[in-house]
């Protein structure tokens, strides 16, 4: 589940955040984006590296000279430049629907939130984390959920290795669905393979 890679020390801004602030906090946390909330700590956008960049787009201000109708106006504050409704998700969200979304939507961080607050972020490093956990991690995490469906299982052996799990021991179709999908939820675990005995 998410809750257990994402970050919950959450850098934040206010709409009124200027926008130097902003990208001084990005460079300075080494972060990618930055959740605004409201006075009353609702999320209300967010504010990414892209959406800075894109001020860096703007032509020369003399080019309009020439042209009819008023300048673009300049955007001063994070309430200018933030994406409003921004992809959020729930703590017990599964992983791979944060990274889906972060390849389909192409975004980078999708803040996780509880009754429109933000209490974690999780980003694409975070889900690379994931990736890099070591085999007797996973098997550790994967024998502990096994043993509380043993009832339903049955008696399982696992091994583990480059996060490919092979399972021993489950021969009945039921059995071997619901190891691959406990299986599967664990942090890590890139593939499920069935030994037969």
């Amino acid at each position: 589940m998410i809750k257990d890679v994402m970050s919950t020390s959450v850098v934040t801004v206010s709409p009124g955040t200027p926008i130097k602030e902003i990208a001084a906090t990005l460079v300075a946390k080494k972060i990618s984006a930055v959740p605004v909330v409201d006075e009353e700590g609702f999320l209300v956008g967010i504010v990414s590296e892209s959406d800075l960049i894109a001020l860096q787009t703007t032509p020369d201000p003399r080019s309009h000279l020439l042209q009819e109708g008023a300048p673009p106006t300049s955007a001063h504050v994070a309430a200018d430049v933030m994406t409003a409704h921004p992809v959020t998700l729930p703590a017990a969200a599964d992983v791979a629907v944060a990274a889906r979304l972060m390849l389909q939507k192409g975004i980078k961080r999708i803040p996780i939130v509880a009754s429109g607050h933000v209490i974690g972020i999780i980003a694409r490093r975070d889900l690379i984390g994931v990736l890099a956990r070591s085999d007797e991690e996973i098997r550790r995490d994967l024998d502990e959920t096994l043993a509380r469906e043993a009832t339903l299982l049955g008696a399982l052996q696992t091994e583990v290795a480059d996060g490919v799990v092979a399972v021993t021991g489950a021969t009945e179709e039921r059995t071997r669905r619901l190891a691959e999908i406990l299986a599967r939820r664990i942090p890590g675990v890139v593939g499920v393979r069935f030994v037969d005995d």
